[in-house]
C-alpha cells in the first residue's frame, strides 16, 4: 500500500487516486472512451445463452474511491460463498439497466436516485455455461455502507476495496484453472478471483492512471483450494 505521504511518489499516487481526480467529469469521460475501445471477447458456441447483468459499483468510502463487492449466500447456487458484483439474470423483456436497478434495490436497498450509470462493457461468458454477463459501470452516490438494506436470502456480506489496494502489486496474483490464467486480487477483506476478477481488471485498466496501475499477476500463483471460501 501507499503508506507515507512524505514520499513524493506516494503523494502523487494519493492525488491521482483521490475522488476529485478519479470521479471528475473528464476522468469519467476518459474511462467511458477507454471502455469503448476494449477488444471484444469472443463468446463460445452457438447454443441458447441466458443473459445476466453485473454492476461494477464505484463508490467513495472513508474518503477513498472503492469498488463494492458482495459475498453470495449458501443458497445462491453457482456463486454461493463467492465474491461477485451485484447483479442477476434478466427477466423477460428486461434490458441490463432495468435489471441492475431492480437487483440493486432488491438486494442492497440502493435507490435509483442514488445511481449514476456510466456505460456498459462488452459481454463475457461464464466458463462451461451458456450464461452471458453484461457488466455495467456506474457510481453509487451518497454511499454509506451502513445504510444498505441487505437481502439476506441472497447476499451474505457486502464489502469495499479501495483503489490503492488494487494498485499495490503485492496484492496481485493469478490462478491457472483448466489451462486458463485468471487474475487474483488480495489485500481486501476477501480475495477477488474468477470472472469477477477478470471484469475487475478490464475495468481498472480503463479507469486508473497507467502509471499507478501496473499489473503483477505473475508474482504469485494460487491454487483453487486457497481461494474457495467454505
Amino acid at each position: 500500500m501507499f503508506t507515507s505521504l512524505s514520499n513524493p511518489l506516494c503523494m502523487k499516487a494519493a492525488l491521482g487516486l483521490s475522488p476529485a481526480a478519479l470521479l471528475s467529469h473528464s476522468s469519467r469521460e476518459k474511462c467511458i472512451a477507454n471502455i469503448s475501445r476494449l477488444p471484444t471477447v469472443n463468446l463460445r458456441g452457438d447454443r441458447m445463452k441466458y443473459c445476466a447483468s453485473a454492476f461494477i459499483p464505484v463508490c467513495v468510502e472513508n474518503g477513498e474511491v472503492c469498488l463494492l463487492y458482495t459475498m453470495r449466500t449458501h443458497n445462491f447456487n453457482r456463486f454461493s460463498c463467492q465474491v461477485t458484483f451485484p447483479g442477476g439474470n434478466l427477466e423477460k423483456d428486461e434490458n441490463v439497466f432495468a435489471s441492475l436497478i431492480r437487483e440493486l434495490e432488491d438486494n442492497l436497498g440502493v435507490q435509483p436516485k442514488d445511481l449514476k450509470v456510466w456505460t456498459k462493457m462488452g459481454q463475457v461468458q461464464l466458463r462451461k455455461t451458456n450464461v452471458v454477463v453484461t457488466p455495467v459501470v456506474g457510481e453509487i452516490l451518497n454511499f454509506d455502507i451502513n445504510n444498505l438494506v441487505i437481502n439476506e436470502d441472497e447476499v451474505d456480506e457486502v464489502f469495499t476495496i479501495p483503489m490503492q489496494v488494487f494498485c499495490d502489486r503485492n496484492n496481485h496474483g493469478s490462478l491457472r484453472h483448466n489451462g486458463v490464467l485468471v487474475p487474483v486480487y488480495s489485500g481486501g477483506k476477501h480475495k477477488v478471483w474468477g470472472i469477477t476478477a477478470t471484469i475487475t481488471h478490464r475495468f481498472l485498466y480503463t479507469f486508473l492512471p497507467k502509471e499507478l496501475y501496473n499489473i503483477g499477476f505473475f508474482r504469485k500463483q494460487y491454487t483453487i483450494n486457497e481461494l474457495v471460501e467454505l
